[in-house]
C-alpha cells in the first residue's frame, strides 16, 4: 500500500508547485481554527501525541509501512489514547478495548459515524454501508442485510458452505500448489450462491474478474493512505496533466466497484424473472419487492442491490485473507494439526467429512478458528470512525470531526492479554477440554466496535456478516484438517524451507509468504475426497 508519504501520491512536481498557494490559505484557515478550538475545548487538552510541525502537523509521523506496528510504538510512549494532527484534522488512535467500547459503543451516537471520504467517493465505494455515515439511509441498508445474516439465518447457508468446503478439498487434491486460487474460488462460489444464487464458473468467471479488479482500489480507503483525504481539491486537477495517473486509476477503479454491485444483482433478477433462481438473499428480497407499491420499488431495489453487493464484496476478501493464513499457521505448528486430527478422528471418523452438526463436539477446531482471527488480524486498523460532536474522555478533549481508529492488531497481540502473541496457540481459548468462556474472544475486537440501532435490533458492534464468516471459518478449517497434512514447503533437494509470513499493509491485510506443502493424510482420506466430489457432482446435476 502506498501511504501519504509516497511522493507519487502528490501527483508529481507540477502539482506540488500548485500547492504552495493553497498552503498559505491553509495556514490562515488553521489559525482561525486554532482560535475556535481554544473556545470549544474550554482549556481541556487533546490526548497526548507527538509534537507536530506548523501547518503540516504530524503529517510525517504517519507510519509508512505496517502502520499498526508504528502506532503501537507510539502508544508505548504516549498511552492507549494517542492523538495526531494532520493538516488541521485530528486522528485518535485507540489501543485498548475498554476505551474502544466506552467511545464507540457507550457513546456511539457521537463517535461511531463514518467520515465523508473523498477517497471512498473517488474509488466508487460510496454505495457500501461499511463507509456510509450513520443515519436513516445507513440504517435502511443495515436492516436489509441483517434480515438475512443474523445468527438464526445462518442455518439456511450451511449446505452452501459445506459444498464450498468440499469443492476446496477436491481442487487441493488435484493442484495443491495453487491453494490460494482454490481458496478464493471456493469462497467465491459459497458467497455468490448465498448472496445472489449464482454459480461461479470453474475458470475465467466474469464476476470474479470484476471483483479482483474492483478490490485493487481498497488500499486507498485506509486512513492516511492518500493525500486526497487532506487535500480534496486535488481531485479537480485535469487528469490529462502529467503525473495524474493516480486519479486516472481511481476513475477506472470506480467503474469496476459499481459493476461489482450491479452485475450480480442484474443476473439474479434475470433468473428470478425466468423462474430459474435458487434460494438466496437476492431471490428473497426480489420476492418481497415484487409486492411493493411501484413507487417504492426503485429505491428499495437500490438498497437491496447495495446490501447484496456488500455481502459478496466484503465477505469474500476478508474471509479469504483469514483462511489464507491458516495454511502457514498449520505448517509452522504441526502440533496443532496432531491435536485437531485426534479430535476429528474421534468425532467424525474416517468415512465422512465434517458437517455443522459436529461443531459442538469439536472444541479444539473452534479454538483454532478463534486463534486464526487473533494471530493474523485481517483488518488491523478497522474502518475509521468519525465523531459528529465535541466529546471528552478521561479529561481529554475530542473535537467534532475527529477520525477514530482502533488498533485491533495491537490489542490482539498484546502480551498481557495473549502471552506469546506471535505463537499460534489455540489452547489459549480452551479450559478442561472445552472452549473457555472466560477467555478474551478476539472476535469481539476484529469484527469492530460500535453500538448501532436498527429498528427493533440493538446490536453491539460489529460487522453484520460476522456470523456467516464464523460459520465459513469453522467448516473450511475442519474439512482441511480432516483430510490434509500441511507441512513446510520443500526446496529442490527435498529439504524444508523455513518461511516467515509477513502481513501486507492495507485496509485488508494478507500474508505475503504462505507457501506450504499440502498432501492427503492417507490413501483413505484421498478416497474420501474423491468420493465426496462424485457425490456432490451427482447432486448438482439433478
Amino acid at each position: 500500500m502506498r501511504t501519504i508519504l509516497d511522493p507519487a501520491l502528490f501527483l508529481a512536481t507540477p502539482e506540488v508547485v500548485l500547492l504552495l498557494v493553497p498552503l498559505s490559505l491553509i495556514a490562515v484557515y488553521l489559525h482561525r481554527k486554532s482560535s475556535e478550538f481554544t473556545t470549544r475545548s474550554a482549556g481541556r487538552p487533546l490526548p497526548p501525541g507527538p509534537r507536530g510541525l506548523p501547518i503540516l502537523g504530524n503529517l510525517f509521523d504517519l507510519p509508512k509501512a505496517s502502520p499498526w506496528v508504528g502506532y503501537r510504538e507510539m502508544s508505548k510512549k504516549y498511552g492507549n489514547l494517542v492523538c495526531l494532527q494532520v493538516l488541521g484534522r485530528s486522528i485518535l488512535l485507540i489501543h485498548d478495548p475498554k476505551i474502544a467500547s466506552d467511545l464507540l459503543e457507550k457513546r456511539s451516537v457521537v463517535n461511531s459515524s463514518r467520515a465523508l471520504s473523498t477517497a471512498v467517493e473517488m474509488a466508487g465505494w460510496a454505495w457500501s454501508m461499511a463507509f456510509m455515515p450513520y443515519g436513516q439511509w445507513w440504517r435502511r441498508h443495515r436492516r436489509v442485510f441483517w434480515q438475512y445474516f443474523h445468527p438464526g439465518a445462518i442455518f439456511e447457508y450451511q449446505g452452501v458452505l459445506e459444498q464450498g468446503a468440499y469443492r476446496l478439498l477436491s481442487r487441493l487434491l488435484t493442484t495443491p500448489e495453487n491453494f490460494e486460487e482454490h481458496l478464493r474460488y471456493a469462497l467465491g462460489t459459497s458467497i455468490c450462491k448465498a448472496a445472489h444464487g449464482l454459480d461461479i464458473a470453474e475458470k475465467d468467471d466474469q464476476r470474479m474478474e470484476i471483483f479482483e479488479r474492483a478490490l485493487k482500489s481498497v488500499d486507498v480507503l485506509i486512513e492516511g493512505a492518500t493525500v486526497l483525504e487532506y487535500m480534496p481539491f486535488l481531485t479537480a486537477i485535469p487528469t490529462w496533466l502529467p503525473g495524474t495517473g493516480f486519479l486516472r486509476r481511481l476513475a477506472e477503479d470506480r467503474k469496476y466497484a459499481h459493476m461489482l454491485r450491479e452485475l450480480p444483482w442484474t443476473q439474479a433478477k434475470e433468473m428470478a424473472t425466468n423462474g430459474t433462481s435458487s434460494n438466496s438473499m437476492a431471490s428473497a428480497i426480489l420476492e418481497k419487492i415484487s409486492r411493493l407499491d411501484p413507487a417504492s420499488v426503485l429505491e428499495e431495489e437500490g438498497i437491496a442491490m447495495s446490501a447484496t453487493g456488500m455481502a459478496y464484496a466484503a465477505g469474500l476478501d476478508t474471509q479469504y485473507a483469514a483462511l489464507q493464513s491458516l495454511f502457514p499457521a498449520l505448517s509452522l505448528h504441526p502440533e496443532v494439526q496432531r491435536k485437531a486430527r485426534a479430535e476429528l478422528d474421534s468425532v467424525v471418523g474416517p468415512n465422512r467429512l465434517p458437517t455443522f452438526a459436529d461443531r459442538d463436539a469439536l472444541p479444539y477446531v473452534g479454538a483454532i478458528v478463534k486463534e486464526l482471527l487473533r494471530w493474523h488480524c485481517v483488518v488491523p486498523l478497522g474502518i475509521a470512525h468519525c465523531s459528529i460532536a465535541d466529546d471528552e474522555y478521561g479529561g481529554y478533549f475530542i473535537p467534532e470531526g475527529t477520525t477514530i481508529l482502533v488498533n485491533s492488531w495491537a490489542i490482539t497481540h498484546d502480551p498481557e492479554r495473549y502471552p506469546e502473541p506471535d505463537m499460534f496457540m489455540p489452547e489459549r481459548f480452551l479450559k478442561e477440554g472445552k472452549l473457555d468462556t472466560d477467555a478474551i474472544d478476539p472476535a469481539g475486537v476484529v469484527f469492530g466496535f460500535g453500538r448501532r440501532y436498527v429498528i427493533l435490533y440493538l446490536m453491539c458492534a460489529i460487522c453484520p456478516g460476522r456470523y456467516f464468516a464464523d460459520a465459513t471459518f469453522f467448516i473450511f478449517v475442519a474439512c482441511v484438517l480432516h483430510v490434509f497434512d500441511i507441512t513446510p514447503p520443500l526446496d529442490e533437494d527435498g529439504c524444508a524451507i523455513k518461511i516467515e509470513p509477513r502481513a501486507t499493509a492495507g485496509l485488508i491485510s494478507y500474508l505475503e509468504d504462505s507457501r506450504c506443502t499440502i498432501r492427503p493424510r492417507s490413501s483413505s482420506a484421498e478416497e474420501l475426497i474423491r468420493r465426496t466430489a462424485l457425490e456432490e457432482s451427482a447432486t448438482l446435476s439433478l
